[in-house]
């Protein structure tokens, strides 16, 4: 039986071949992603900021680029994508460690699917955001975890499944202006980008 694990302990394991799945992960959104991004932030976060895959286009639009993680073995490899980052370990976004309304840019991408409770991420994200603000993240149709191997171990990392109507609808709740992009996977969709404002 392949054990099952939370997402410190599972990134803290996978965290030196993560990036052998980059492959993968660019050709997913990683395009359309970068596209969503404004051109320019003030002070702009990234949540799960993972190893930095992504964290390079974020930094050079920021006067200020703060990167947060669970494990700290991605943060340590992010050091080398995102220089210039502010990072942090923080749980699971549940509680940012910021002030409120001090932030322009919030991204989250392939966060979600680690939450037990997308809602609380949201209020967190209208508390953080300054009025106009952006927060910009991803659902994916994952319903099973993947297994994953380093060395001989093997394990799942613990996600959640949910569903686009009611992520959109706690975003309507928090009276987000929003759109999303659909990022066609074969017949269905691979991922759903949301580009959300704060009203």
């Amino acid at each position: 039986m392949v054990k099952m694990v939370g997402s410190r302990e599972g990134y803290d394991l996978y965290a030196d071949s993560y990036s052998k799945d980059y492959r993968k992960l660019d050709s997913f959104d990683r395009a359309d992603f970068i596209r969503l991004l404004p051109d320019k932030a003030d002070v702009a976060v990234e949540l799960g900021i993972g190893d930095g895959r992504i964290s390079g286009e974020i930094e050079k639009r920021a006067n200020t680029f703060i990167g947060m993680d669970i494990s700290m073995n991605m943060l340590r490899n992010a050091v080398h994508r995102a220089p210039r980052a502010q990072l942090l370990q923080a749980n699971s976004g549940e509680d940012l460690p910021l002030k409120n309304e001090k932030v322009d840019l919030l991204v989250a991408a392939f966060f979600f699917v680690h939450l037990k409770d997308p809602g609380l991420i949201i209020a967190e994200a209208v508390r953080v955001l300054k009025p106009g603000g952006i927060f910009l993240f991803n659902l994916i149709p994952q319903r099973r975890e993947p297994e994953l191997k380093v060395g001989k171990k093997r394990f799942k990392i613990r996600s959640y499944y949910h569903s686009p109507p009611h992520v959109e609808k706690i975003l309507d709740y928090h009276w987000f202006n929003w759109e999303v992009t659909i990022v066609p996977e074969g017949k269905g969709w691979g991922s759903k980008i949301y580009r959300c404002q704060k009203t």
